[in-house]
């Protein structure tokens, strides 16, 4: 299935994007990148490797152009469809070089690694970029090496901190990239102790600043606001803890908890009591959460390291706080201190320590001066560091310091 593209300016060869899901509505990140890349004249196509589930889409997908194809509709995903398609890929020009490790992968891995490849032929692709390390990174190795040209790879959090049962598959995903693109410098030392042959670039996720528009936080309500998917890495069991340390100190605080997941309801029960200081509201849209982080007094991002080793690599919605005017409050978790400098573009706590975490938001709250200071040295700091028309001019860069700006079967 495909998406018609809009009509805009693009030239040069396209690069291809490879990911999990698109669109998904936790992964703004990976939409705001592409347009941004877009703006900039380069011609972007994306490949899909699972239709897309979720039926709420943010607004910010109306400034793509790039059209979609969804790999596992067209390729499928058994040995009844691998045939055909191998069939179709022996005109490749790594096909025959190829082949023994396809054969050797997993069924369903082989398949769509093959439906990329013939994809980015169909498409003239001449680079291919994956983000995440794991389904995605491993697809695209495949297709890369069919296709005879170079790919790189985002590398994030859960693709580089959660064990796998066969780590020589992501470590192959690593090595053969032509860059690692990684979002904050402590991922760079992780990758560097862990992956040493990976060519490493620390590129921080951007923003549109112009979709942030600055308010200085003055006369807002006594509001807490906290976003992300809920999963533990998040920390907000913590945070519910932390309002309920307030709340029977007399604080009249409130919490408003946007978001969804596997511990939804963990985390509704370890609020009960707490009556309408917690307010759940699902899942927003960007235009939602905007206008809540405008309203509220401190934003809470009090992120762990979880059970099984995942954790947040620079939380989107955190910068997108900052940018906002909205003073926040977090932990020094993977690369939240390189955005966030305790005590002046906010305040850092120790993670699962729901007693500091709530000292820390009475300070805000209770000296609004200390807020404002924070929330200007904040956008300030995103706006030199984390503006994604920067980042779209370091990934196109380096797309071609790579030597991948040549079209398909070209090397």
């Amino acid at each position: 299935m495909r998406a018609e593209p809009t009509t805009g300016p693009t030239t040069g060869p396209t690069t291809g994007y490879v990911v999990k899901m698109y669109p998904r509505f936790s992964e703004t990140f990976v939409v705001r990148e592409i347009a941004a890349r877009e703006a900039q004249g380069e011609r972007i196509a994306v490949a899909s490797l699972r239709a897309p589930t979720d039926p709420r889409f943010h607004a910010l997908l109306a400034g793509v152009q790039a059209p979609v194809t969804w790999i596992g509709e067209g390729a499928g995903r058994s040995s009844q469809a691998l045939w055909p398609l191998l069939g179709r890929a022996a005109a490749l020009p790594g096909f025959t070089a190829t082949l023994p490790e396809l054969l050797a992968e997993d069924v369903d891995v082989a398949a769509q690694a093959v439906g990329v490849a013939l994809w980015a032929h169909e498409e003239r692709v001449g680079h291919l970029h994956a983000h995440f390390a794991t389904l995605p990174g491993r697809t695209t190795r495949l297709a890369a090496r069919l296709l005879g040209i170079g790919y790189t790879v985002t590398a994030h959090a859960k693709d580089i901190y959660v064990p796998v049962p066969d780590p020589a598959v992501p470590a192959r995903v690593l090595a053969d990239a032509a860059a690692v693109v990684t979002v904050s410098d402590h991922n760079v030392r992780h990758l560097a102790a862990h992956h040493p042959t990976a060519r490493v670039v620390r590129v921080h996720n951007g923003l549109d600043l112009g979709e942030l528009p600055y308010r200085a936080p003055v006369g807002r309500e006594r509001l807490v606001a906290a976003v992300g998917r809920f999963v533990e890495k998040k920390g907000f069991a913590d945070l519910l803890d932390a309002v309920r340390v307030l709340r029977a100190a007399g604080d009249p605080v409130r919490l408003v908890l946007v978001g969804a997941g596997r511990l939804d309801g963990e985390l509704r029960a370890r609020a009960a009591g707490l009556g309408d200081a917690v307010e759940f509201t699902g899942p927003l849209p960007q235009h939602d959460v905007v206008a809540l982080l405008h309203r509220a007094a401190a934003f809470a991002a009090p992120c762990v390291v979880a059970a099984d080793g995942d954790r947040d690599g620079l939380p989107t919605v955190l910068l997108e706080a900052m940018a906002l005017g909205t003073p926040v409050v977090t932990t020094a978790v993977t690369g939240i201190p390189e955005a966030v400098l305790d005590g002046i573009t906010g305040t850092l706590v120790p993670p699962r320590d729901p007693r500091a975490l709530a000292g820390a938001l009475r300070r805000v709250l209770d000296d609004p001066e200390l807020g404002r200071a924070h929330a200007r040295a904040a956008r300030a700091r995103v706006e030199q560091f984390f503006d994604v028309r920067v980042q779209a001019a370091r990934l196109r860069e380096l797309t071609r310091a790579v030597g991948c700006d040549a079209p398909v079967g070209v090397r």
